[in-house]
């Protein structure tokens, strides 16, 4: 009887099918150099594996809080940007009243609130999957105390209309902006702007820009409300090889986390081009690192490049993305593959 509540709640699914192309979750296809995983060796063979981690993530806190042209006290960390959206829906407002978040979306919001039995209030996006006040001014009526955007949003890839993100914040309600992919986007970032309010933070993560396996996530706000919210963040949350590992990737590694970002952009205004000269796809504008087509049937294409040894994410089964498809961009060759091993499906079926 103690779990009846968590026997309604649906876990988060990924695609793990092996294949020898995987374009299914949004991961920079791009290893790391062998020299500077040399450098992090290096550094990890100098780790205390008998102590715990600084609890303060002093060193690294200093160097993202440059990155970012922040204060350092503007920072808080998560274990991966899930672990900080868990912590806001643990600790902000009351939880009796629902949190909001627009659909289709990242299901995190959903999955997190579900968890700890907190309601949710979901709104429609337009056809465009973009902001609708209307739809926006319906939420805020049911009461709701937080409102995530996903901005560029995934699964859709766009970024969200930011005068609908700031009309939100003005009307004094808590602004999650998850700006997961905003790297490969020249779209409007909310970073400043939520070092000046009180009711707005940005998400952050490492995942989408190459080290998605040390799972490091950041929370940016004005200072006060950051120690607020920095005060449900569970102990050693960020261990000892994260920190290490992240230390010598931004640093001595930084500027080639920036060439990749800039090569997955060339590679996706290609990949948009080649997809756009198929007649059966209709391919969505994109702001992140991937790319959402609709297809004439979702299922049996997601299946056949299955066959062909292709992996991309089937969204058909979430609101509104019937036979939509969502692919990663990958290495050249990848991509090369997968753009071919489409038409052939296509050609074979349709």
């Amino acid at each position: 009887m103690f779990l009846n509540r968590l026997k309604k709640l649906k876990s988060y699914k990924t695609e793990t099918t092996p294949c020898k192309v995987k374009l299914s979750s949004n991961e920079l296809p791009f290893d790391l150099p062998e020299d500077l995983k040399e450098k992090i060796s290096k550094e990890i063979r100098k780790i205390p594996f008998q102590r715990y981690p600084d609890p303060n993530i002093t060193e690294l806190r200093e160097i993202l809080a440059d990155i970012y042209g922040v204060n350092e006290n503007n920072l808080v960390f998560g274990n991966g940007s899930d672990e900080l959206i868990q912590l806001l829906i643990n600790t902000i407002g009351d939880l009796k009243k629902p949190i909001a978040y627009p659909i289709p979306t990242f299901p995190m919001y959903q999955v997190s609130a579900d968890t700890i039995g907190r309601d949710k209030v979901e709104f429609r996006l337009n056809e465009n999957f973009d902001l609708v006040k209307g739809e926006i001014d319906k939420a805020l009526e049911r009461n709701v105390d937080i409102i995530f955007y996903a901005s560029p949003n995934n699964p859709t890839g766009n970024s969200f209309n930011s005068d609908l993100i700031r009309y939100t914040v003005d009307q004094n309600i808590f602004v999650v902006v998850d700006e997961a992919y905003i790297d490969f986007s020249d779209k409007k970032s909310f970073l400043n702007e939520a070092l000046n309010e009180d009711n707005l933070v940005v998400l952050r993560t490492m995942s989408k820009i190459g080290l998605a396996s040390i799972r490091l996530g950041v929370l940016i706000a004005r200072e006060d409300i950051a120690m607020e919210i920095n005060k449900g963040r569970l102990p050693f949350n960020i261990t000892y090889p994260t920190q290490v590992i992240a230390k010598v990737v931004l640093t001595e590694g930084l500027d080639i986390i920036r060439e990749n970002i800039n090569r997955i952009k060339i590679e996706r205004d290609k990949l948009i081009n080649e997809l756009s000269k198929i007649n059966e796809i209709k391919v969505y504008p994109s702001d992140a690192n991937f790319i959402l087509i609709k297809t004439p049937n979702g299922d049996l294409i997601h299946r056949k490049l299955i066959e062909k040894g292709v992996l991309i994410r089937n969204m058909s089964h979430i609101p509104y993305m019937e036979n939509c498809l969502r692919v990663s961009i990958g290495k050249p060759e990848e991509n090369e593959i997968f753009i071919e091993s489409l038409r052939e499906v296509i050609k074979e079926n349709f």
